[in-house]
């Protein structure tokens, strides 16, 4: 889109639409992005809506974060509190202000696929189920009855909608003694579905499907506060619309119920309709049309991405899923045409023999067009995860930088399948592939023969390699006195103290594993076997990049530790296990994309929203793209299902929706590649047929042939040269984000900043860390049930203190006790002496983020907001020592709050009034140590100074070298015994 220098008159004519529903039918590669952030400019600035009076919603953080960049870009202040946001993100939202109003926890806990098996398991036989049970195989539904009841929630069915359906069956087919058996099913699953509710809601958890369902019923069950959203939300708009499933269909519908005066918009293109249910790609569009049959409807047919070429054949490729396709439903043409003038080159197709044959092929051809395109105008296009490894393996073997990152891939890079590794072995001793994997890291320096003879001995003994390591370390290698007389091992004797080392370690993890958490022994596994120093030595984006996987890695057992009672070794290996089993990713993993110089590797659907000058689409055969159907566990039945299902094959239809969507992320170049052999497969694949579609037969043979002078030799095979990396150094950091805490840091040291910022080194939690953050989410709490009316008691306040309590950082039960003990008696005195149940906040924890120049912003967290007879007063927690009036005038935390309220953030937020440059704002400290408030005032002119100031440390932290400052703060820094500075 960067190519389009002006609006087309029909982008205009959408984004200037005045009142009433609009529809806007926008083919890939037409501007749909564009169309939605200048529509949400256009209301702000041309038709003075508030910010938070706009709605924008989208299918991914990925697309809710691009949409959030531009129009933040585009605005003075920033997007601020403009709603936009993901379906389930919208969802958590709401929730978290409004649950407690139909009787729900606020503070819910957000379920994992994994932890929903492990919540169900650990319930399995609280439930009425028979033939979902069976004795020899009990867990054998579990992950196929959860995927039902999440299908349920999609189609917006309660367990009361579907208990009634079930009696109504049974009534109809008394007399059919085989519909009753399957009934009766049915009739298990219900019963399961309203019992798996009920648990949830009990043990305060909702799983994201929740997310969707409990807002309908909130609205349903509360119209007052329907209300409120439907008056607070003046103008919705809807991104992807072809992808929101029935229920989410729902929400759209209440929040802008069908009128010709209602303001919604959404923007959706069937072709590129890929996470329907049974391929429904056309439902939603044709429902919204019934709907709001006063809906303005605009195509946006202009592509701004692709030659016309490509748009061509994938144009002749999306006419096969006729009549399901809403030009052969409404009568339109999406034949997109394309708006840049650049050079017509033919797609390609390469056939090759075997899989490495075509990874060859594809890495020979990057190599080729590596002096027109950098690398990271290349993207391979893999239908599935498992499908990469050819391609990454050639393009490592050839020296050509890479990247790959698809959903669940982080539990399974090597530096976090090491870690894995390691608790597997205090989890079972007997784990020998597990203790193969610690045996092989690069770290201990064993080599290859070193490792064949301890598994050699460990054969002759008899035992697991742990156990063989330990006899080793006993008899110092020396086996000749022993019953088998084995004589020595040929261990050099580095190895020898490296096993006495690794197994003194294990002893000593497994005895602090008693009472400590799974992240607390890893973080020790760090410290003490001396790899945390090791990888601090990088040398490379790579090295540099393990550091950061290890970080986000820790930062999962982190949010794990704190969301379970039950965070040892044993229920951490059980959730990981179940989580590599499952293929579940981090939740983080879809917007986690970086742009290096390298070629992009990932899947058809994690492109979705992206484009490369240079596309490769790869393994086009049958049974790969298209895949095979994989039917559900547990079907729904179809009377139950409130979308239009499409008339042909659906699952065929969705994969070539999938295909044309590989397609039209090309710009410049498209090639297709497949081989007659993967694996060890001895049948020759047959090619796919949407190449055939896409090309022709004719283009297929005439393309083909080519690729047969393209096959390998052994020559081919030859190794080349290392890569040689220069030590790596972080240079010209962009700093677009600023917080509080991050200036602190740095301005206390620059090697800390880089450990805990950059390198987002973990540490374990510290007592007083973990004190303060209960102390701060129960007074949220508290103060949010008196909010509520709820009219919260003393008892409550211990209650809402236990609730929130984490042991973590604490080093000892008897320290825990201790903190527990002074963080009642602190409480106990606030709520005496300083609780006023008729001074209640106005805003609990709110988000900041002021816009400081057009690339740099400054943000935090509010605890509190009141509002005084004079204006309003900022108030900020704190569970240290109050200090002199004097540092906190000059204290930079209050002053970014006030900066904050002056600027104009908090306005847009709909929390205060617009405040003058003449008026002040009054900041405060409450220390609970003291139980006193220190406060300032900060006036509007105060802050141009500031912002200079902020800008100039923006600029520091970028070009800085991030050399240490040593000083009295070394002894309490977390990072010590890593940092050649501390002695």
């Amino acid at each position: 889109m960067e190519d389009k220098k002006v609006l087309n008159p029909q982008q205009i004519e959408a984004i200037e639409h005045g009142e009433g529903p609009l529809l806007i039918i926008a083919g890939a590669g037409t501007g749909k992005t564009t169309v939605v952030t200048e529509r949400i400019k256009y209301l702000i600035t041309q038709k003075n809506i508030s910010p938070s009076e706009i709605l924008a919603l989208t299918f991914t953080e990925k697309a809710a974060l691009e949409m959030e960049t531009r129009v933040d870009e585009a605005l003075p202040l920033g997007y601020a509190n403009l709603w936009i946001s993901t379906f389930h993100s919208f969802g958590e939202r709401i929730l978290r202000d409004e649950a407690i109003n139909i009787g729900l926890n606020p503070h819910y806990r957000l379920l994992t696929e994994a932890e929903s098996i492990q919540l169900f398991r650990q319930n399995l036989f609280n439930f009425d189920l028979n033939y979902f049970r069976p004795l020899g195989n009990p867990t054998k539904f579990i992950d196929g009855i959860l995927q039902h009841f999440s299908r349920l929630k999609d189609e917006d069915i309660s367990p009361e909608e579907y208990l009634f359906w079930v009696e109504k069956k049974k009534k109809e087919n008394k007399e059919d003694p085989a519909q009753e058996e399957e009934i009766a099913k049915y009739e298990e699953l219900a019963k399961a579905y309203q019992a798996y509710e009920e648990l949830k809601a009990k043990e305060g958890l909702m799983d994201f499907s929740d997310l969707i369902a409990n807002v309908l019923k909130l609205f349903r069950d509360r119209p007052n506060i329907l209300k409120h959203y439907q008056e607070k939300f003046k103008y919705i708009l809807v991104d992807e619309f072809q992808d929101t499933n029935y229920a989410q269909y729902m929400l759209i519908k209440t929040l802008a119920p069908p009128s010709n005066k209602a303001n919604l918009t959404v923007v959706g293109d069937d072709s590129q309709s890929i996470y329907k249910f049974r391929g429904a790609a056309v439902s939603n569009i044709l429902q919204f049309m019934e709907d709001y049959p006063w809906a303005k409807k605009i195509v946006l047919l202009q592509n701004y991405r692709s030659t016309q070429t490509i748009l061509d054949s994938a144009y002749q490729l999306i006419k096969h899923n006729d009549p399901d396709t809403l030009e052969a439903k409404l009568g339109i043409s999406k034949n997109l045409k394309k708006q840049r003038e650049v050079p017509e080159f033919p797609i390609e197709f390469y056939l090759a023999d075997r899989v490495e044959n075509e990874a060859e092929i594809v890495a020979a051809k990057i190599l080729e067009l590596s002096e027109q395109y950098s690398y990271k105008d290349f993207a391979i296009l893999v239908r599935a995860n498992n499908h990469a490894d050819p391609f990454i393996r050639e393009l490592a073997r050839k020296g050509i930088p890479y990247q790959f990152l698809g959903p669940g891939m982080l539990f399974r890079q090597p530096e976090v399948k090491d870690l894995i590794a390691y608790l597997s072995v205090l989890y079972n001793f007997e784990n020998n592939v597990a203790m193969y994997r610690l045996l092989s890291m690069d770290f201990w320096q064993i080599s290859g023969r070193e490792l064949a003879e301890i598994l050699n001995f460990s054969k002759k003994l008899n035992l697991s390699l742990f156990e063989t390591c330990e006899e080793i370390v006993k008899q110092n290698g020396d086996f000749s006195g022993s019953v088998k007389n084995l004589g020595k091992i040929n261990l050099s004797p580095e190895t020898l103290k490296t096993l006495d080392k690794l197994v003194k370690m294990i002893y000593r993890h497994l005895e602090r594993a008693k009472t400590q958490t799974a992240g607390q022994i890893l973080y020790y596994f760090l410290e003490d076997s001396g790899l945390i120093k090791s990888l601090l030595d990088y040398k490379s984006p790579q090295d540099e990049r393990k550091v950061q996987n290890i970080a986000k890695f820790f930062d999962k057992l982190k949010t794990y530790e704190v969301n379970h009672e039950d965070a040892s070794i044993y229920a951490v290996v059980d959730y990981l296990n179940l989580s590599l089993e499952l293929g579940e990713s981090p939740l983080a993993a879809d917007i986690d994309w970086v742009e290096n110089n390298a070629v992009n590797i990932l899947t058809v659907h994690s492109a979705k929203g992206l484009e490369f000058p240079v596309v490769f689409l790869v393994n086009l055969v049958s049974q790969r793209f298209p895949t095979t159907e994989r039917k559900e566990k547990i079907p729904l039945p179809e009377e139950l299902v409130k979308e239009i299902l499409p008339q042909g094959d659906y699952h065929i239809e969705e994969e070539r929706r999938l295909f044309y969507v590989g397609m039209t992320r090309a710009k410049d170049r498209l090639f297709f590649t497949a081989a007659n052999y993967y694996g060890e497969g001895k049948r020759e694949k047959k090619v796919s047929p949407f190449v055939v579609e896409a090309l022709g037969e004719l283009k297929i043979k005439d393309s083909a042939l080519k690729a047969k002078d393209n096959q390998l030799s052994i020559f081919d095979f030859k190794p080349l040269s290392e890569i040689q990396n220069s030590k790596f150094k972080i240079q010209n950091l962009p700093i677009s984000y600023l917080s509080y805490s991050q200036i602190d840091t740095f301005n206390t040291c620059p090697l800390q900043y880089k450990y805990r910022y950059i390198l987002r080194i973990p540490t374990p939690p510290s007592a007083a860390l973990s004190f303060g953050d209960t102390i701060h989410q129960t007074m949220r709490d508290f103060y949010q049930r008196a909010i509520a009316g709820q009219n919260p008691t003393r008892e409550d306040l211990m209650k809402i203190l236990e609730e929130n309590w984490s042991p973590l950082g604490y080093p000892s039960k008897a320290h825990e006790e201790k903190y527990k003990k002074e963080g009642k008696k602190l409480l106990t005195y606030y709520f005496d002496h300083v609780y006023d149940p008729k001074k209640l906040p106005i805003a609990l924890e709110q988000t900041f983020s002021v816009k400081i120049a057009p690339d740099l912003k400054v943000g935090g967290k509010i605890d509190r907001i009141d509002k005084t007879p004079t204006g309003y007063e900022i108030i900020d927690y704190k569970t240290g020592k109050s200090p002199t009036q004097k540092d906190v005038e000059k204290d930079l935390q209050l002053a970014l709050y006030a900066l904050a309220a002056v600027d104009g953030t908090l306005t847009y937020m709909g929390i205060l009034e617009k405040i003058p440059k003449s008026e002040e704002v009054k900041v405060s400290f409450y220390f609970f140590d003291d139980q006193k408030l220190i406060s300032t005032i900060k006036k509007a002119e105060d802050f141009q100074t500031l912002k200079e100031e902020l800008k100039k440390k923006a600029q520091q932290i970028s070009e800085s070298n991030f050399l240490p400052t040593p000083g009295k703060h070394c002894d309490f820094c977390e990072y010590r015994l890593i940092c050649e500075a501390w002695s």
